[in-house]
């Protein structure tokens, strides 16, 4: 093999697999057949034609009629996922609980913690057993008014100055309500957010919530306890949605859902991002998206995909 076909055959990598098995040789030959003799680079304009191809070929599929059925079971899965998520995060504050003195304070945060636990577990109820119309109506008011109840809690806890410094500002109301808005848009597309379970499956969403919520608890009791400042404490919540993340993408529909819960994921991560970047600076961010960028790629590359995943044949998506 000449390095102007290693090199070709490179840029045919970004078209489907399927695509490549019916048309790649073909295109090979024609592509060698026309380059000019002792070429061992691709024509730039050649290269530009096959990613475009490429791109048109993936853009088309992703978004076009015959993928209707992904894109509704993937609004399906999402739905249920993202208040799963938003259950999982809050394990951390449930771990630091355990280290607070006082019984003021440990009612105080047994009261923040229920504006946490108790509208997604409603929210979660009414996706799976309740009417949709009731899952999708609780899912605009704690969505719209959460940041609100949250504001006047906080009035009681901590007290108006403390609250009005941290929270009566437009930013942080935005980023309060944007998570919850964003999983109320979900909720409402989603014309059966119940079979989303049994596309994840219910064996494989029960086993990732276990491991998360008991990772996230033992590095915050760690960090609490110890007060170490433990690069791992930080990178927990992210490496676990980055391998989340890159096991779902190994069907079209998980692919697709990852897609819808990734604003949602950015919202509340994002945060944390801008954060670290004020306290240690860009070397140790970058080496974070480092550690999740292989970490995703591991969990997408490193087993096989289980099927097509969709609701005529409910194959697992992780």
């Amino acid at each position: 093999m000449s390095a102007l076909e290693t090199r070709y055959r490179r840029l045919l990598a970004w078209y489907p697999q399927d695509h490549r098995a019916r048309h790649g040789e073909e295109m090979i030959g024609v592509l060698l057949a026309g380059a000019e003799p002792g070429r061992s680079f691709p024509d730039p304009r050649d290269a530009f034609d096959l990613l475009r191809g490429a791109v048109a070929i993936r853009v088309q599929r992703l978004v076009g009629p015959a993928s209707s059925a992904h894109w509704r079971d993937a609004l399906n899965a999402a739905a249920i996922v993202a208040p799963l998520f938003f259950l999982v995060t809050v394990t951390g504050p449930v771990a630091i609980t355990l280290f607070v003195s006082g019984p003021a304070s440990l009612r105080d945060h047994l009261v923040s913690l229920a504006l946490a636990f108790l509208p997604n577990g409603l929210l979660l109820l009414l996706a799976l057993r309740g009417p949709r119309w009731a899952a999708v109506a609780w899912a605009w008011i704690w969505g719209l008014g959460g940041s609100v109840l949250t504001y006047h809690t906080l009035l009681v806890l901590i007290g108006e100055t403390a609250a009005a410094a941290e929270w009566f500002i437009p930013s942080a109301i935005v980023s309060q309500s944007l998570p919850g808005v964003l999983a109320a848009l979900l909720m409402t597309f989603a014309s059966r957010p119940a079979e989303g379970v049994n596309l994840v499956g219910r064996g494989t969403l029960l086993r990732w919530t276990a491991v998360s919520a008991l990772a996230l608890a033992a590095t915050t009791i760690v960090w609490h306890a110890f007060m170490v400042d433990l690069f791992i404490e930080q990178m927990t919540a992210p490496a676990l949605i980055a391998m989340a993340c890159g096991a779902g993408c190994r069907t079209p529909v998980g692919r697709r859902a990852v897609l819808l819960l990734l604003p949602i994921v950015l919202a509340v991560q994002g945060q944390q991002a801008v954060m670290q970047l004020e306290l240690r600076g860009w070397p140790p961010l970058l080496l974070e998206v480092l550690l999740i960028a292989v970490l995703f790629t591991v969990a997408r590359h490193g087993f096989r995909p289980y099927g097509s995943g969709t609701v005529s044949s409910p194959d697992r998506l992780a």
